[in-house]
């Protein structure tokens, strides 16, 4: 965003993310004179709609949700073979069983570090002084030539793109006066808008594109999953339940899912639940033994165990 107006960089984002959406996009930041604004640095994770069709950001929140990208691609090396495996041999997945395995430790701890980087990254007095994780890739060094490290690159930046269509909506809200009553509808109301924008002209881009638009649809929605997972880690563990202004994650999380129209089998279920089920056991919230009967079931089974678990 360096050479460019902040307004300018979102919208080659869109471009990038959602081509075929991009100009109904940027009429609507014009419509309501959307501002995208980079604040001065802060610790905690900062970003939202304030007044007068403003969206505040600091640098520091954007390279929090970049690293959380990197930690979805080692919770899918943590869980996503065992999860198959419970599947293909119909066993339990029983995390303590899991836990015990000596190469299954080394990936923990990898994805462990992977989230103690981003509290450090939140929590660090100037974002000056945090070290870069070396293992991770810079975005400033752009799209890495590693094809599972570029795939990564891709989906953080639809996951990026996710998280400011939603505040666009809150600006929409605003300027229209017409929000929901209450400030909880009016988050998944912002959920709901941002997925829709992100999938529901995945068609017309295919027949432009030539791209497969089952293969689209997995990889839009694994962004969004991406997005949706990270308000596990960036929600105080007190306000997990919801609070005044915003509703329990997991009721955020069964909105988003319950929209998705993929196979029951496909590669999104199994990223989005190993993304969970890796969340859960870093926050201590109990992961129950069950079965697998396909990865939809599990990933559904995850927000039942994230919402008694908390």
């Amino acid at each position: 965003m360096k050479d460019m107006s902040t307004n300018q960089a979102i919208e080659k984002l869109f471009e990038g993310v959602i081509p075929e959406r991009v100009n109904e996009v940027m009429t609507l930041v014009e419509k309501y004179e959307a501002q995208f604004r980079v604040v001065g640095d802060k610790q905690g994770f900062n970003l939202d709609a304030g007044g007068f069709g403003a969206v505040q950001f600091t640098q520091r929140s954007l390279d929090q949700l970049w690293i959380f990208g990197y930690a979805g691609m080692q919770a899918l090396h943590c869980y996503s073979g065992i999860i198959s495996t419970c599947h293909s041999h119909n066993i339990n997945f029983d995390i303590k069983k899991i836990g015990s395995l000596p190469e299954q430790v080394v990936e923990d701890k990898k994805f462990f570090d992977t989230i103690q980087y981003i509290k450090k990254l939140s929590t660090v007095e100037n974002a000056n002084d945090f070290e870069w994780p070396p293992n991770i890739p810079n975005p400033e060094h752009g799209k890495p030539k590693n094809k599972e490290l570029s795939v990564v690159f891709d989906l953080t930046l639809m996951a990026t793109a996710h998280v400011f269509l939603h505040e666009l909506k809150h600006v929409i809200f605003q300027a229209e006066g017409d929000a929901p009553k209450k400030a909880t509808d009016e988050e998944i109301a912002c959920d709901k808008f941002a997925a829709g924008m992100m999938l529901d002209k995945i068609k017309e881009y295919s027949i432009v594109s030539k791209y497969p638009e089952d293969k689209v649809r997995m990889k839009r929605s694994m962004g969004i999953a991406l997005a949706s997972a990270f308000l596990l880690l960036a929600t105080p563990l007190h306000c997990l339940n919801g609070t005044a202004t915003h509703p329990p994650v997991h009721s955020r999380w069964s909105a988003v899912l319950k929209n998705i129209e993929l196979p029951d089998n496909d590669y999104y279920w199994l990223y989005f639940s190993s993304f969970a089920i890796g969340l859960m056991k870093h926050l201590n919230i109990k992961v129950s033994a069950q079965p697998v009967p396909d990865f939809k079931t599990f990933a559904i089974k995850a927000i039942e165990g994230l919402e008694n678990g908390i």
